[in-house]
């Protein structure tokens, strides 16, 4: 039994939301397979027997499962050995209907990267970098507040089954990965790719086209601001919303960091998104890719990013969103490249940066991003061709404050490890579609810019 997608309007609350997404998973609790046990929650040694024992009979024909072959779902099973072998969480818990294993630091796939020497465990040496100062602080930025999301999990607080939803020091949350999930791709490079299920979908640019700049693909969409300058990282606050997307596609707000291009651009990548391959409503994420898309994952479902942080969940989902005419809820996100050549991500929320983790300089091998990025980027994406639905709240970038999503305070870190004010270039891929409406360093939100639409005609 698949859990059905939910569709919510833009009254439901968020706790609502919660409930429905809760009565949902427990009533498909007992028969599907890495998914939910007669108790309605699976231990992590049962996921592991359970995911051991599965068999591609097991999965084939039924509704939602797309895997292509027996073979694709055995290289599946195969990931998941690897990903979790050795690991001994000391507590697991469930949350929005998907499982968390607070997982000992040191035996985290991001630390045992196959075909690569094992990496130390490193501990941040560098905070994160505040905003440049403004000369002129307009106050065109008066009456537009703003409210910052806390997603830090707390001791004390516990799930529907009664299990903490905190994960001590020395350990961090790792989302469960299952079988049940997987299947819903054809094979696992489809799962790892950014935005799509698409049999035809293809991350590289069309070589029978002229290449846009800055060099996207036609069934990507895009409403953001870009510049071309060497670079240590950068940040931005992110307004939340969670629009409706196609089926197997995405929508996402987020920053890129960048080196290179084609097939050996290299990204770090970091945001909240909505992805129908897995989850319904906006989440938050993180992705990386060192060989122009054609490798890299997201957050923890590979051994790429390596996580010090025990109480940020990636991949977890929010309980506030932005609202039009009302309440705008987001928080900042940060990429820093440290001294060592590790590309650090902090989040920041009502207090101060939070160092989550690092991709690892090895991650890059010979690549630009080894040594730097050269490229940021900031705004919206989107997936599906003519089916592609809503980016950012759903309403394009000239509605404005309290109606179109927005990023703002954004900068860069340049590489004497200064804060400079991002001074971008608008890209719109489709403005038919999506649209941005850019301020380079304009009053007291510095550079900002508003994006989005409701959908791809």
């Amino acid at each position: 039994m698949i859990t059905p997608r939910l569709r919510f309007s833009r009254v439901t609350t968020p706790a609502l939301r919660c409930a429905m997404i809760a009565a949902i998973a427990i009533a498909a609790s007992c028969k599907h397979p890495n998914q939910r046990g007669t108790e309605g929650f699976v231990g992590f040694n049962d996921f592991v027997q359970q995911t051991r024992s599965a068999k591609f009979e097991d999965y084939q024909g039924k509704p939602g499962v797309q895997v292509e072959s027996a073979s694709a779902f055995e290289e599946m099973k195969a990931h998941l050995a690897q990903l979790y072998e050795g690991i001994t969480p000391t507590n697991s818990f469930s949350e929005r209907g998907r499982f968390v294993d607070c997982v000992p630091l040191e035996q985290q796939p991001g630390l045992r990267r196959p075909g690569a020497a094992r990496e130390t465990l490193q501990k941040p040496s560098l905070k994160g970098l505040s905003t440049p100062s403004l000369q002129r602080p307009e106050s065109d930025a008066v009456g537009r507040k703003t409210d910052a999301l806390d997603i830090t999990l707390k001791p004390g607080v516990r799930d529907a089954f009664g299990h903490e939803m905190y994960c001590v020091d020395g350990t961090f949350p790792m989302q469960r990965l299952t079988l049940a999930e997987l299947t819903r791709f054809k094979n696992l490079r489809s799962f790892f790719r950014k935005g799509s299920l698409g049999d035809n979908f293809d991350l590289r640019p069309n070589p029978n086209q002229p290449r846009p700049i800055p060099g996207d693909d036609s069934t990507h969409y895009y409403a953001r601001g870009v510049q071309f300058v060497d670079n240590f990282g950068g940040d931005a606050w992110l307004d939340l919303w969670s629009p409706i997307v196609a089926d197997g596609h995405m929508s996402l707000s987020q920053l890129w960091i960048v080196g290179g291009d084609g097939d050996s651009k290299q990204t770090a990548e970091a945001g909240w998104q909505v992805y129908s391959g897995k989850g319904s409503d906006a989440r938050l994420f993180i992705y990386y890719t060192t060989k122009g898309y054609t490798d890299g994952c997201y957050n923890t479902e590979c051994s790429g990013f390596v996580q010090i942080a025990n109480n940020i969940y990636l991949g977890g989902g929010f309980d506030h969103y932005s609202s039009a005419g009302g309440a705008q809820w987001g928080f900042n996100l940060q990429w820093q490249r440290n001294t060592d050549g590790n590309w650090w991500l902090f989040y920041r929320g009502p207090g101060d940066y939070i160092a989550v983790g690092y991709y690892p300089h090895s991650l890059y091998g010979s690549g630009v991003m080894a040594n730097k990025s050269e490229k940021v980027a900031f705004g919206g994406e989107d997936t599906g061709g003519t089916a592609a639905k809503q980016m950012g709240s759903g309403e394009k970038a000239n509605t404005g404050w309290q109606h179109a999503a927005y990023q703002h305070t954004i900068f860069y870190i340049d590489t004497n490890r200064t804060s400079q004010w991002a001074n971008l270039s608008k890209y719109e891929s489709n403005p038919d579609c999506y649209t941005g409406d850019l301020h380079n360093i304009f009053g007291s939100w510095g550079t900002y810019l508003y994006f989005g639409g409701p959908k791809c005609p």
